[in-house]
């Protein structure tokens, strides 16, 4: 079965895409084009009539939609329909925020039972309509310096369960030089596939585990 397309001509050729039903935790620090894979991921699912739902925690929605703009990504006639964004950060710094059709305005970081319960919603309405339906977390680690580790671990033992058995796909993105080992370690158990990028000379590159079609050392992206 093919899987969910990237937009990353290297990475989709060696790895049929990423898997459906499938729990990703994406690995890099800074440097390492996260947000540029997890942008691109977005537009291709979203012209392959996949539904994102897209979990901010570091960044306000207008501040996401601007980026993908500033970046040649027109989302605007998916917005809404098929793509929807959770922003867990806007109310921290301007408490006035409020939803409109297609950004639902959390209370922030601490508050993941009112997270699982917008996600969960959100989810439904897409399955509904036999929409795929992928989750991206960007990012997991502003949850981590909020809230106990412990907290968040069981946090997402429960959004894992729940999405796996409702046929979503998940990806959380990681940076990994702010937390030590033992937390991603952790990370990586509570995940069925780890995904690795680094930058190296001016190049990214990959790397890819617990997927139906493995890359275990690093290959150029794309």
């Amino acid at each position: 079965m093919e899987g969910i397309k990237t937009g990353f001509k290297n990475f989709d050729q060696l790895t049929n895409g990423l898997d459906y039903r499938k729990v990703y935790s994406l690995f890099g620090d800074k440097e390492s084009g996260k947000e540029q894979f997890l942008y691109k991921l977005v537009q291709s699912a979203l012209s392959s009539n996949i539904a994102v739902v897209y979990v901010l925690t570091s960044k306000s929605y207008s501040e996401l939609i601007n980026e993908f703009n500033s970046r040649g990504i027109n989302i605007n006639p998916y917005l809404g329909e098929s793509f929807k964004i959770l922003d867990d950060f806007s109310r921290t710094n301007s408490p006035s925020a409020t939803d409109n059709a297609y950004a639902k305005i959390l209370n922030g970081p601490i508050d993941l039972t009112g997270l699982s319960v917008s996600l969960s919603s959100v989810n439904s309405d897409f399955i509904k309509d036999a929409k795929p339906v992928i989750n991206i977390f960007d990012n997991l680690s502003n949850l981590l310096i909020y809230n106990n580790p412990v907290t968040v671990y069981r946090f997402l033992q429960f959004v894992c369960g729940k999405d796996k058995l409702a046929g979503v796909t998940i990806l959380f993105s990681v940076d990994t030089a702010m937390h030590p080992p033992e937390v991603i370690e952790t990370i990586k158990n509570l995940s069925d596939a780890i995904l690795d990028l680094k930058l190296q000379d001016g190049k990214r590159y990959f790397k890819l585990s617990g997927t139906t079609k493995e890359v275990l050392e690093f290959k150029e992206l794309e």
